[in-house]
């Protein structure tokens, strides 16, 4: 098969992106707008629709596109495999930028579909309060990304049971949004994060700046760490040895 050029790889990364903000970050926006025209408390049954929004999406998206581009679709993504060398550092430019493009076409959508009550709702743009403070939502994004990124290599991996990647890594961004969520978001993807926060800023939505670094050093560290992590774990070693009483025949 033919090699897929570069340019519609940066497509793949874009629409992919795109399609993840709109349909999870949406989720966590359309929710707002519900619940502000219901007076419905936020709860455990909102976040779980809105992990589970995240996770269907990204399931769909890794089996549509994976082929493609590899459906990195996280920028934090792309640096780590470009850091361990599984992505060649000449693309990071490309792929970065067209996710990021991707993720605010993707916010621009979501506010075309829901309008003002959208952004009042917040447009999916995350961000954590006082109680929780910049060092521990700064360990829950890189906490967050650290599992979302260490799946996503154990998933690749050539050894992992084939086929079921989007499932694995779909499951992890849910679970984690569980746990994470109630303190940051989750955003656990730098594309992610700041699709919706610049459309939240030109739109005239209410965005908190001073949170950005938080976001996006925790989630690339995160990615780093659990990159060199399973590079450790992963990596092949000898042979087990073979014991004497391995090569015996089984007594009866």
């Amino acid at each position: 098969m033919a090699e897929v050029s570069f340019s519609r790889k940066l497509v793949a990364e874009c629409v992919g992106t795109g399609a993840l903000t709109y349909v999870g970050a949406g989720s966590a926006a359309a929710t707002g707008v519900i619940a502000k025209s219901t007076g419905v408390a936020f709860s455990m049954a909102q976040l779980g629709v809105i992990s589970f929004a995240f996770m269907l999406v990204i399931v769909g998206v890794v089996y549509a596109l994976g082929h493609v581009s590899g459906a990195h679709i996280n920028p934090a993504v792309t640096v780590a495999l470009a850091a361990f060398r599984k992505f060649p550092w000449r693309s990071v430019p490309g792929y970065v930028g067209a996710q990021v493009v991707g993720a605010i076409l993707g916010a621009v959508a979501i506010w075309a579909t829901l309008g003002g009550p959208g952004s009042k709702a917040g447009l999916g743009v995350t961000s954590y309060t006082a109680d929780t403070g910049a060092w521990r939502a700064l360990f829950a994004e890189a906490i967050g990304t650290f599992l979302l990124v260490l799946v996503i290599f154990g998933a690749i991996d050539h050894r992992a049971p084939a086929g079921w990647a989007g499932m694995a890594i779909g499951s992890i961004v849910f679970a984690v949004i569980i746990i994470v969520g109630p303190a940051t978001g989750a955003a656990i993807n730098p594309a992610r994060y700041i699709g919706p926060f610049l459309v939240q800023e030109i739109i005239g939505g209410a965005v908190k700046w001073a949170q950005v670094p938080i976001y996006l050093v925790g989630e690339f560290v995160g990615a780093l760490l659990a990159a060199g992590l399973y590079s450790f774990l992963g990596a092949p070693g000898r042979e087990p040895a073979v014991h004497l009483d391995d090569r015996m025949p089984a007594r009866s």
